[in-house]
């Protein structure tokens, strides 16, 4: 479980979440959804430790992400950001294989056909399910999504949302942001939809 405990988070000196609590259940898909400036990939980051409450806390389970190693934290949380961009000629295989087995994830993702491109050379959606293959594969108790199902195609996003469903069903605390436009939220088991 994911617990946030009044929390309030600054960025250069602007107040983006302030006094927030929420409990986040494990072994479930839990979507936060909201306009652009509203504090939804913040908070990711936040449960990620990649950002530090001013105050309050977050744990997953005991931990606290924020004062634990990044050597711990990885074997703990995954995190797929939106609008990943790659600078080295690795393929999508090796990329995906830094983090763990990649055969099972690329079919899930139909990433199969292109497993020997360059990274440097997909579309963003392309992109997109890669960095999501990379996290997955991570093989973490808790994956953070920041808008996964941007720039993907109908049948892509039943793939990301199939697969999922599968490791929530596994025991996998999935946390996904979207975009306020997002309206088929049926696959979520809880959705967070005001921060401020």
């Amino acid at each position: 479980m994911i617990t946030i405990n009044e929390i309030t988070i600054e960025i250069s000196g602007r107040e983006i979440i302030y006094g927030y609590s929420e409990q986040i259940p494990a072994g479930s898909i839990t979507v936060i959804v909201g306009p652009n400036g509203s504090g939804k990939s913040t908070l990711l980051a936040a449960i990620a430790g990649s950002i530090v409450p001013i105050k309050g806390t977050i744990t997953i389970d005991d931990v606290h992400p924020a004062l634990t190693s990044a050597m711990q934290l990885s074997k703990i949380r995954a995190m797929a950001v939106q609008n990943q961009f790659y600078s080295l000629g690795f393929t999508v295989r090796q990329v995906i294989e830094m983090a763990g087995p990649a055969d099972e994830i690329m079919q899930a993702l139909e990433l199969s056909a292109i497993a020997d491109r360059h990274v440097t050379t997909l579309s963003g959606g392309e992109s997109a399910r890669v960095a999501i293959a990379q996290a997955v594969a991570q093989n973490t108790p808790v994956l953070l999504l920041d808008e996964p199902l941007a720039a993907q195609d109908i049948q892509s996003r039943r793939r990301i949302i199939d697969l999922l469903q599968g490791l929530a069903e596994k025991g996998v605390t999935v946390v996904v942001v979207a975009h306020q436009e997002e309206k088929d939220l049926e696959w979520a088991d809880k959705i967070i939809k005001d921060l401020l």
